[in-house]
């Protein structure tokens, strides 16, 4: 049966919304997971406890009714901006991969997907989304080793214009073969892979050194400024040049931590 010809019971209907209790111990015991619905203004209607955690709040109370730029404060337009434009054009985003930052200042990459909420009307009334944390590769994964000559062919070359359907055939791979491993293991897409790796060089450039835009938009394979430009805020929400002004005070606290730690 086709998954829109599905219907709920209408008793399993009045059994979700007579048990909220329930959905949210569910959605709480995800650690890695941050479950959120919004109104139509973008702020937090409900969120579980990973989102509350990563705020750096200590109760579900002080997140409700924020959002998510104040909570997770970026220098310009952030996640609202696509909250609303999610909202105001009625389509979904899947999957999306992005970096963002915690109160704390720890990193983390994410897919995240975000669906607009209608009622009978048609009518835009809030949104609901979910953004998993992606994990860590496993190194122990039976086709982690099957993708050696891949990782090593595109790690050679993050400076350089790869195309993925070279580095398919570099490492003796189809392009289907390549994109099936590489979900395997990565849990996204191999272009998702080479942006991942494109854009944390970039922060490390942005945040350890003093180069010029221009030679670390180079560095990681872009040769025109203003696509890395794009790509970096599609990523972070932010330009290079904001990123770099807002994340530097992490980057000296961590390198004066490493001088007072060598003495």
């Amino acid at each position: 049966m086709a998954a829109d010809s599905l219907h709920l019971h209408p008793d399993l209907l009045d059994w979700i919304i007579q048990t909220p209790r329930l959905m949210e111990q569910i959605f709480d015991s995800l650690p890695d997971v941050l479950f959120y619905i919004k109104d139509v203004e973008g702020r937090y209607l409900w969120v579980n406890n990973a989102l509350i955690v990563r705020s750096g709040l200590r109760e579900r109370e002080l997140v409700i009714g924020q959002t998510s730029d104040q909570l997770f404060p970026v220098p310009g337009p952030g996640t609202l901006s696509q909250d609303l434009l999610v909202i105001r054009s009625k389509l979904p985003t899947r999957e999306h991969l992005r970096l963002y930052r915690t109160a704390s200042g720890d990193r983390f990459w994410c897919l995240s997907s975000k669906f607009p909420l209608m009622n009978a009307a048609k009518e835009v009334v809030g949104l609901i989304g979910i953004s998993r944390d992606l994990p860590r590769p496993n190194e122990r994964h039976r086709n982690y080793h099957r993708l050696e000559k891949f990782l090593e062919y595109i790690d050679r070359r993050l400076e350089h214009n790869v195309l993925i359907s070279e580095a398919a055939k570099h490492a003796s791979f189809s392009d289907d073969t390549l994109a099936r491993l590489v979900l395997e293991v990565f849990q996204m897409t191999p272009k998702q892979l080479l942006m991942k790796k494109r854009i944390d060089r970039a922060c490390r450039l942005l945040e350890d050194t003093n180069d010029p835009i221009t030679l670390v938009s180079g560095a990681c394979g872009y040769a025109d400024q203003s696509a890395f430009a794009r790509q970096f805020k599609v990523a972070t929400h932010m330009t290079p040049a904001r990123y770099r002004s807002a994340h530097k005070p992490f980057t000296s606290i961590r390198l004066e931590l490493n001088r007072v730690g060598g003495n």
